[in-house]
């Protein structure tokens, strides 16, 4: 089946943490709060139930359920792609056709997690997928997550499975992101987007289409304007937004906290919608805490 609508995957895309209430329930309104939050920032796409939201943590009805919170809640005003990551290729696809539903706009999915599947399952898993989905879909190179660098070579092969229309690229060498950038250059309808936030800007100047990161919800318009200061030419500007963004990301690095601990602690600070941990994820410790308060004021974060 091939995908009704394109996914535009241009600017800058925020992957949502899932806020949770101190009984361990999906905290929906927290969600929303985020999300209108980012909108009237002006944020370009959203993605949600991925890494900084824990999906391993949550179950297939909640993950639904935030698909459709998310839709109503974006209301056609951002991009919202649907994180259907799982290690069984049935459930990727069941929770592609629930995102197709609630009206998202995509699916993102990594490599199947633990498992360490070889080249050739990973065409049968993706090539079972593409042929089924009902979205445009992101495949998402992730390493540091999945312990499997999928090399350029299989993923421009996997760029041109039907309804792929994006892939979304985590590598820690920045080459392979520019060499999938080069190799795919000039396809129409073909998006190469960077998941390594602290190097937003180089991947935008060597054209990458999209960044994704984090640091939106902690710095907001400021942090958003990053791909518009790109396309505008104005590298001074991004300079410095991009050495307030790395001010962060190297204090999530530092931490003990998992990064979504630590994007949900300076969420709370900020105002927003952080919310609780769920088990078996802990509260920050002290020092954590006072490593994020530090770079939080080193990027000159404020309350909302």
């Amino acid at each position: 089946m091939s995908a009704d609508r394109p996914a535009p995957l241009r600017g800058y895309i925020m992957p949502l943490l899932t806020p949770f209430n101190a009984d361990g329930s999906v905290d929906e309104q927290g969600m929303r709060t985020n999300i209108a939050y980012l909108i009237g920032e002006g944020i370009h796409g959203i993605t949600l139930t991925g890494s900084f939201g824990e999906f391993p943590l949550l179950s297939e009805p909640e993950r639904i359920r935030l698909y459709e919170v998310a839709v109503e809640e974006a209301a056609g005003r951002c991009t919202v792609i649907a994180g259907t990551a799982h290690a069984r290729t049935d459930t990727v696809i069941e929770l592609g056709d629930a995102a197709a539903r609630a009206g998202a706009d995509g699916v993102m999915m990594t490599p199947p997690h633990y498992l360490r599947p070889c080249d050739d399952d990973l065409r049968w898993h993706f090539g079972r997928i593409a042929a089924e989905s009902k979205l445009p879909i992101t495949i998402y190179n992730n390493p540091p997550r999945v312990a499997i660098n999928m090399s350029v070579s299989l993923l421009v092969e996997l760029s041109q499975l039907d309804n792929v229309v994006t892939i979304k690229q985590s590598s820690l060498d920045l080459t392979e992101l520019i060499d999938l950038i080069d190799i795919t250059d000039g396809r129409d309808g073909f998006f190469v987007t960077n998941g390594q936030e602290p190097r937003a800007l180089p991947a935008l100047l060597m054209g990458a289409d999209a960044n994704y990161g984090i640091s939106p919800l902690m710095l907001g318009r400021e942090c958003i304007s990053l791909y518009d200061c790109v396309r505008a030419g104005d590298l001074a500007q991004a300079r410095a937004i991009q050495r307030k963004v790395n001010s962060i990301r190297r204090a999530f690095a530092a931490a003990a906290a998992t990064p979504a601990a630590a994007l949900r602690y300076l969420a709370n600070k900020r105002g927003l919608a952080g919310g609780c941990t769920r088990a078996p994820i802990s509260a920050l410790s002290d020092s954590d805490m006072r490593l994020l308060d530090q770079a939080a004021a080193d990027a000159g974060m404020t309350s909302v």
